[in-house]
Protein backbone atom coordinates (compact mmCIF):
# COMPACT_ATOMS: atom_id res chain seq x y z
CA UNK A 1 0.00 0.00 0.00
CA UNK A 2 2.84 2.54 0.65
CA UNK A 3 4.38 1.64 -2.72
CA UNK A 4 1.24 2.54 -4.48
CA UNK A 5 0.73 5.75 -2.58
CA UNK A 6 4.45 6.70 -3.44
CA UNK A 7 3.51 5.88 -7.05
CA UNK A 8 0.88 7.99 -7.25
CA UNK A 9 2.20 11.05 -5.46
CA UNK A 10 5.45 10.72 -8.30
CA UNK A 11 3.08 10.57 -11.02
CA UNK A 12 1.18 13.49 -9.90
CA UNK A 13 4.19 15.45 -8.90
CA UNK A 14 5.17 14.34 -12.63
CA UNK A 15 2.05 15.83 -13.91
CA UNK A 16 2.20 18.89 -11.95
CA UNK A 17 5.34 19.96 -12.96
CA UNK A 18 4.54 18.83 -16.32
CA UNK A 19 1.80 21.40 -16.60
CA UNK A 20 3.37 24.04 -15.13
CA UNK A 21 6.63 23.81 -16.96
CA UNK A 22 4.25 23.62 -20.52
CA UNK A 23 2.28 26.63 -19.50
CA UNK A 24 4.94 28.91 -18.03
CA UNK A 25 8.24 28.05 -19.87
CA UNK A 26 8.88 30.63 -21.77
CA UNK A 27 6.85 33.29 -20.05
CA UNK A 28 9.29 36.47 -19.04
CA UNK A 29 11.74 34.04 -20.94
CA UNK A 30 14.08 36.36 -23.56
CA UNK A 31 17.09 35.90 -25.71
CA UNK A 32 18.73 37.79 -28.56
CA UNK A 33 21.91 37.41 -30.31
CA UNK A 34 23.61 40.46 -31.98
CA UNK A 35 27.18 41.28 -33.60
CA UNK A 36 29.39 43.81 -32.17
CA UNK A 37 30.60 45.98 -35.43
CA UNK A 38 27.74 47.10 -38.20
CA UNK A 39 30.68 47.39 -40.71
CA UNK A 40 33.69 44.95 -41.54
CA UNK A 41 35.53 43.84 -44.16
CA UNK A 42 36.28 40.41 -46.19
CA UNK A 43 38.14 37.99 -43.33
CA UNK A 44 37.93 40.11 -39.97
CA UNK A 45 36.65 39.06 -36.96
CA UNK A 46 33.82 40.05 -34.68
CA UNK A 47 31.82 39.34 -31.67
CA UNK A 48 28.93 37.66 -31.55
CA UNK A 49 26.75 38.71 -28.28
CA UNK A 50 24.20 35.94 -26.61
CA UNK A 51 22.05 37.03 -23.93
CA UNK A 52 19.52 34.67 -22.45
CA UNK A 53 17.22 35.86 -19.40
CA UNK A 54 14.74 34.27 -17.15
CA UNK A 55 12.65 36.98 -15.04
CA UNK A 56 10.47 34.55 -13.24
CA UNK A 57 10.91 32.17 -10.02
CA UNK A 58 10.41 28.95 -12.64
CA UNK A 59 14.13 27.60 -13.24
CA UNK A 60 15.06 26.64 -16.41
CA UNK A 61 17.35 23.74 -16.39
CA UNK A 62 17.96 22.79 -19.73
CA UNK A 63 17.27 26.19 -22.82
CA UNK A 64 19.01 25.14 -26.18
CA UNK A 65 19.41 28.37 -28.01
CA UNK A 66 19.40 27.94 -31.81
CA UNK A 67 19.86 30.21 -34.87
CA UNK A 68 21.02 30.35 -38.59
CA UNK A 69 23.22 33.04 -39.84
CA UNK A 70 22.24 33.84 -43.21
CA UNK A 71 24.32 36.00 -45.98
CA UNK A 72 22.79 38.18 -48.67
CA UNK A 73 19.33 36.38 -47.94
CA UNK A 74 20.30 32.99 -48.37
CA UNK A 75 21.67 29.95 -45.86
CA UNK A 76 25.54 30.00 -45.84
CA UNK A 77 25.52 26.89 -43.54
CA UNK A 78 26.22 29.09 -40.52
CA UNK A 79 24.52 27.28 -37.65
CA UNK A 80 24.82 27.94 -33.94
CA UNK A 81 23.26 25.73 -31.11
CA UNK A 82 24.11 26.29 -27.33
CA UNK A 83 22.97 25.01 -24.59
CA UNK A 84 22.17 27.62 -21.06
CA UNK A 85 20.95 26.35 -17.52
CA UNK A 86 19.34 29.52 -16.11
CA UNK A 87 17.88 30.10 -12.86
CA UNK A 88 15.02 31.96 -11.68
CA UNK A 89 15.58 35.67 -12.26
CA UNK A 90 18.61 35.56 -14.07
CA UNK A 91 20.22 36.74 -17.06
CA UNK A 92 23.39 35.22 -18.81
CA UNK A 93 25.25 36.83 -21.37
CA UNK A 94 28.29 34.71 -23.63
CA UNK A 95 30.11 36.03 -26.45
CA UNK A 96 32.08 34.51 -28.76
CA UNK A 97 34.37 35.44 -31.67
CA UNK A 98 33.41 34.55 -35.33
CA UNK A 99 35.19 34.94 -38.35
CA UNK A 100 34.11 36.40 -41.50
CA UNK A 101 35.85 35.59 -45.01
CA UNK A 102 33.32 36.48 -47.27
CA UNK A 103 31.97 39.92 -48.35
CA UNK A 104 27.41 40.21 -47.63
CA UNK A 105 25.36 41.25 -45.71
CA UNK A 106 24.92 38.70 -42.91
CA UNK A 107 22.00 38.81 -40.77
CA UNK A 108 20.23 36.77 -37.96
CA UNK A 109 16.34 37.40 -38.12
CA UNK A 110 15.15 34.69 -35.71
CA UNK A 111 15.70 32.28 -32.97
CA UNK A 112 14.46 29.19 -31.80
CA UNK A 113 14.50 28.02 -27.76
CA UNK A 114 14.15 24.48 -26.92
CA UNK A 115 13.59 23.62 -23.25
CA UNK A 116 12.58 20.48 -20.89
CA UNK A 117 11.03 20.08 -17.94
CA UNK A 118 12.63 19.32 -14.83
CA UNK A 119 12.41 15.72 -15.88
CA UNK A 120 13.06 16.07 -19.21
CA UNK A 121 9.50 13.76 -20.30
CA UNK A 122 8.36 17.17 -22.25
CA UNK A 123 9.82 18.98 -24.33
CA UNK A 124 9.02 22.92 -25.64
CA UNK A 125 9.81 24.99 -28.42
CA UNK A 126 9.65 29.03 -29.23
CA UNK A 127 10.31 30.55 -31.90
CA UNK A 128 11.51 34.51 -31.81
CA UNK A 129 12.50 37.47 -33.74
CA UNK A 130 15.79 38.66 -33.78
CA UNK A 131 17.45 42.05 -34.88
CA UNK A 132 21.03 41.31 -35.68
CA UNK A 133 22.71 42.53 -39.16
CA UNK A 134 26.02 43.56 -40.02
CA UNK A 135 27.53 44.62 -44.10
CA UNK A 136 31.34 42.80 -44.77
CA UNK A 137 32.80 45.12 -47.28
CA UNK A 138 34.61 43.18 -50.37
CA UNK A 139 38.39 43.94 -49.33
CA UNK A 140 39.54 46.54 -51.97
CA UNK A 141 42.88 45.68 -53.79
CA UNK A 142 46.23 48.03 -52.93
CA UNK A 143 47.00 50.84 -54.70
CA UNK A 144 49.79 48.76 -56.62
CA UNK A 145 47.21 46.03 -57.67
CA UNK A 146 45.82 49.12 -59.53
CA UNK A 147 48.24 51.21 -60.72
CA UNK A 148 48.08 51.16 -64.05
CA UNK A 149 44.97 52.02 -64.90
CA UNK A 150 44.55 54.11 -62.30
CA UNK A 151 47.05 56.76 -63.15
CA UNK A 152 45.88 56.40 -66.68
CA UNK A 153 42.30 57.34 -65.57
CA UNK A 154 43.54 60.30 -63.82
CA UNK A 155 46.03 61.44 -66.76
CA UNK A 156 42.53 61.96 -68.92
CA UNK A 157 40.45 63.10 -66.41
CA UNK A 158 43.07 65.62 -65.09
CA UNK A 159 43.20 66.72 -69.33
CA UNK A 160 39.47 66.76 -69.97
CA UNK A 161 38.70 68.90 -66.71
CA UNK A 162 40.60 71.82 -68.99
CA UNK A 163 39.00 70.85 -72.36
CA UNK A 164 35.05 70.45 -71.49
CA UNK A 165 33.16 73.74 -71.42
CA UNK A 166 30.87 74.15 -68.78
CA UNK A 167 27.04 76.02 -69.84
CA UNK A 168 26.53 77.49 -66.19
CA UNK A 169 29.89 78.84 -66.14
CA UNK A 170 29.83 82.27 -67.99
CA UNK A 171 32.99 83.93 -68.85
CA UNK A 172 32.91 86.76 -71.62
CA UNK A 173 31.37 87.41 -74.91
CA UNK A 174 33.55 87.34 -78.33
CA UNK A 175 33.08 87.59 -82.26
CA UNK A 176 31.49 84.58 -83.71
CA UNK A 177 33.84 82.01 -85.80
CA UNK A 178 32.38 79.34 -87.91
CA UNK A 179 33.27 76.26 -85.23
CA UNK A 180 30.94 77.93 -82.88
CA UNK A 181 27.58 76.32 -82.32
CA UNK A 182 24.57 78.11 -83.40
CA UNK A 183 22.87 78.00 -79.32
CA UNK A 184 26.07 80.03 -78.02
CA UNK A 185 24.97 82.67 -80.55
CA UNK A 186 23.98 86.36 -77.63
CA UNK A 187 21.22 87.75 -80.32
CA UNK A 188 20.90 90.65 -77.94
CA UNK A 189 24.58 91.62 -77.72
CA UNK A 190 24.33 91.32 -81.51
CA UNK A 191 22.17 93.84 -82.12
CA UNK A 192 23.63 95.88 -79.95
CA UNK A 193 27.14 95.75 -81.68
CA UNK A 194 26.05 94.71 -85.68
CA UNK A 195 27.78 91.98 -85.53
CA UNK A 196 27.59 88.07 -84.37
CA UNK A 197 28.83 87.58 -81.02
CA UNK A 198 28.68 84.46 -79.15
CA UNK A 199 28.90 83.37 -75.43
CA UNK A 200 32.02 81.80 -73.48
CA UNK A 201 32.35 79.50 -70.90
CA UNK A 202 34.83 78.57 -67.91
CA UNK A 203 35.72 75.35 -68.25
CA UNK A 204 34.01 72.44 -66.04
CA UNK A 205 36.35 71.50 -63.15
CA UNK A 206 33.86 68.62 -62.40
CA UNK A 207 34.81 65.48 -63.63
CA UNK A 208 32.95 62.72 -62.30
CA UNK A 209 34.03 58.66 -62.79
CA UNK A 210 30.94 56.23 -63.74
CA UNK A 211 31.91 52.49 -62.12
CA UNK A 212 30.48 50.13 -64.71
CA UNK A 213 30.54 46.27 -62.99
CA UNK A 214 29.39 43.78 -65.32
CA UNK A 215 28.56 40.39 -64.68
CA UNK A 216 28.05 38.72 -67.83
CA UNK A 217 29.01 35.12 -68.14
CA UNK A 218 29.85 33.66 -71.62
CA UNK A 219 29.47 30.08 -70.57
CA UNK A 220 27.94 28.49 -67.66
CA UNK A 221 30.96 27.57 -66.10
CA UNK A 222 32.81 30.84 -64.96
CA UNK A 223 35.11 31.70 -62.57
CA UNK A 224 33.62 32.86 -59.66
CA UNK A 225 37.39 34.32 -58.69
CA UNK A 226 37.80 36.24 -61.73
CA UNK A 227 34.16 38.28 -60.79
CA UNK A 228 34.80 38.13 -56.90
CA UNK A 229 38.25 40.71 -57.87
CA UNK A 230 36.84 42.46 -60.16
CA UNK A 231 34.23 44.02 -57.79
CA UNK A 232 36.92 44.02 -55.19
CA UNK A 233 38.79 46.36 -58.01
CA UNK A 234 35.63 48.61 -58.53
CA UNK A 235 35.83 48.74 -54.58
CA UNK A 236 39.67 49.87 -54.62
CA UNK A 237 39.07 52.50 -57.75
CA UNK A 238 35.72 53.90 -55.59
CA UNK A 239 38.04 54.18 -52.57
CA UNK A 240 40.63 55.56 -54.19
CA UNK A 241 39.09 58.22 -56.80
CA UNK A 242 36.75 59.81 -53.67
CA UNK A 243 40.01 60.45 -51.74
CA UNK A 244 41.20 62.25 -54.52
CA UNK A 245 37.88 64.48 -54.25
CA UNK A 246 36.62 62.85 -57.57
CA UNK A 247 32.55 62.70 -57.73
CA UNK A 248 32.14 58.58 -58.37
CA UNK A 249 28.85 56.97 -58.83
CA UNK A 250 28.75 53.33 -59.58
CA UNK A 251 26.20 51.05 -61.56
CA UNK A 252 25.79 46.98 -61.74
CA UNK A 253 24.07 45.16 -63.85
CA UNK A 254 24.42 42.15 -60.98
CA UNK A 255 21.37 42.03 -59.24
CA UNK A 256 20.87 43.21 -55.29
CA UNK A 257 20.62 40.19 -53.45
CA UNK A 258 17.97 41.67 -51.05
CA UNK A 259 15.96 43.72 -53.51
CA UNK A 260 16.62 42.24 -56.38
CA UNK A 261 17.47 45.10 -58.37
CA UNK A 262 20.35 46.55 -60.42
CA UNK A 263 22.38 48.86 -58.50
CA UNK A 264 23.21 52.41 -59.04
CA UNK A 265 24.02 55.26 -56.10
CA UNK A 266 24.84 58.76 -57.96
CA UNK A 267 27.87 60.13 -57.55
CA UNK A 268 29.67 61.76 -54.59
CA UNK A 269 32.62 62.07 -52.42
CA UNK A 270 32.28 61.73 -49.01
CA UNK A 271 32.78 58.77 -46.82
CA UNK A 272 29.70 57.99 -46.51
CA UNK A 273 29.02 57.75 -50.29
CA UNK A 274 31.95 55.86 -50.25
CA UNK A 275 30.81 53.55 -47.51
CA UNK A 276 27.07 53.37 -49.52
CA UNK A 277 29.26 52.45 -52.35
CA UNK A 278 30.54 49.56 -50.56
CA UNK A 279 27.74 48.15 -48.98
CA UNK A 280 26.42 47.72 -52.66
CA UNK A 281 29.07 45.81 -53.31
CA UNK A 282 28.29 44.20 -50.67
CA UNK A 283 24.79 43.14 -51.45
CA UNK A 284 25.79 41.89 -55.23
CA UNK A 285 24.57 38.72 -56.03
CA UNK A 286 27.17 37.77 -58.90
CA UNK A 287 25.10 34.63 -59.79
CA UNK A 288 22.23 36.70 -61.26
CA UNK A 289 22.30 39.33 -63.96
CA UNK A 290 19.59 41.74 -65.37
CA UNK A 291 20.47 43.80 -68.28
CA UNK A 292 22.71 42.29 -70.67
CA UNK A 293 26.37 43.93 -70.82
CA UNK A 294 26.36 44.99 -74.48
CA UNK A 295 23.12 46.45 -74.39
CA UNK A 296 23.94 48.63 -71.21
CA UNK A 297 27.55 50.02 -73.15
CA UNK A 298 25.21 50.71 -76.07
CA UNK A 299 23.50 52.39 -73.27
CA UNK A 300 26.26 54.70 -72.32
CA UNK A 301 27.19 55.42 -75.65
CA UNK A 302 23.41 56.86 -76.35
CA UNK A 303 23.11 58.25 -73.54
CA UNK A 304 26.63 59.37 -72.23
CA UNK A 305 27.08 62.47 -70.32
CA UNK A 306 30.01 64.84 -71.33
CA UNK A 307 31.19 65.29 -67.82
CA UNK A 308 31.63 61.57 -67.00
CA UNK A 309 34.45 58.97 -67.85
CA UNK A 310 33.27 55.31 -67.68
CA UNK A 311 35.60 52.24 -66.92
CA UNK A 312 33.79 49.25 -67.21
CA UNK A 313 34.86 46.12 -65.14
CA UNK A 314 33.67 42.97 -66.84
CA UNK A 315 35.53 39.49 -65.94
CA UNK A 316 33.73 38.67 -69.39
CA UNK A 317 35.89 39.04 -72.50
CA UNK A 318 34.03 37.35 -75.19
CA UNK A 319 33.83 38.84 -78.52
CA UNK A 320 30.28 40.43 -78.29
CA UNK A 321 31.56 42.15 -75.27
CA UNK A 322 34.86 43.62 -76.52
CA UNK A 323 33.32 44.52 -79.75
CA UNK A 324 30.52 46.53 -77.94
CA UNK A 325 33.35 48.45 -76.24
CA UNK A 326 35.15 49.01 -79.32
CA UNK A 327 32.12 50.96 -80.65
CA UNK A 328 31.72 52.49 -77.26
CA UNK A 329 35.33 53.63 -78.31
CA UNK A 330 35.26 54.67 -81.42
CA UNK A 331 32.20 56.99 -79.93
CA UNK A 332 34.56 58.57 -77.40
CA UNK A 333 37.67 58.15 -75.49
CA UNK A 334 36.23 58.57 -71.91
CA UNK A 335 35.82 55.25 -71.29
CA UNK A 336 38.12 52.08 -69.97
CA UNK A 337 37.76 48.77 -69.80
CA UNK A 338 39.31 46.12 -67.00
CA UNK A 339 39.26 42.70 -67.48
CA UNK A 340 39.94 40.58 -64.30
CA UNK A 341 41.72 37.39 -65.37
CA UNK A 342 43.95 34.31 -63.56
CA UNK A 343 46.86 34.25 -65.17
CA UNK A 344 47.11 31.08 -65.81
CA UNK A 345 44.39 32.25 -68.24
CA UNK A 346 45.96 35.28 -69.48
CA UNK A 347 48.74 33.08 -70.80
CA UNK A 348 47.02 30.60 -72.38
CA UNK A 349 45.30 33.28 -74.70
CA UNK A 350 46.63 32.83 -78.37
CA UNK A 351 49.38 35.23 -78.89
CA UNK A 352 47.38 37.01 -81.40
CA UNK A 353 45.01 37.42 -79.08
CA UNK A 354 46.89 38.91 -76.30
CA UNK A 355 48.31 41.04 -78.84
CA UNK A 356 44.70 42.41 -80.70
CA UNK A 357 43.31 43.27 -77.11
CA UNK A 358 46.77 44.86 -75.88
CA UNK A 359 46.35 47.42 -78.39
CA UNK A 360 42.73 48.86 -77.57
CA UNK A 361 43.58 51.69 -75.70
CA UNK A 362 42.63 51.40 -72.23
CA UNK A 363 41.71 47.77 -72.40
CA UNK A 364 43.23 46.36 -69.44
CA UNK A 365 43.85 42.55 -68.48
CA UNK A 366 44.00 42.45 -64.42
CA UNK A 367 45.89 39.76 -63.54
CA UNK A 368 44.76 37.67 -60.53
Amino acid sequence: MPILIILIVVGLVLWLQRVIYRRFWDRSLEASVRFSDYYLFEGSTTTLTEVMSNAKLLPLPWVHLKFQIFRNGKSDNLFRSDIFNILFNQQITRKSEIKLDKRGVYQIPSLDLLSYDLFITSKFVKKTDNQATITVFPLSLTDTEIAVPFEKLMGQIATKRYTQEDPFLFKGIRPYQPEDSFRDINFNASARAGEWLVNTHEYTLDQKVRIVLLTDKSTNYYDETAYEEGLRFAAALVSRLETEGIPVSFYSNGMDSLDHKEPFLDAGTSQNHTDAILELLARLDLSETGTPGTKVLENIQENRQADEFYVIISPDRSRQMLDAYLSLRDYTDACQMIVPVRAMDFFALPDEEKEREEKIENYYYHKI
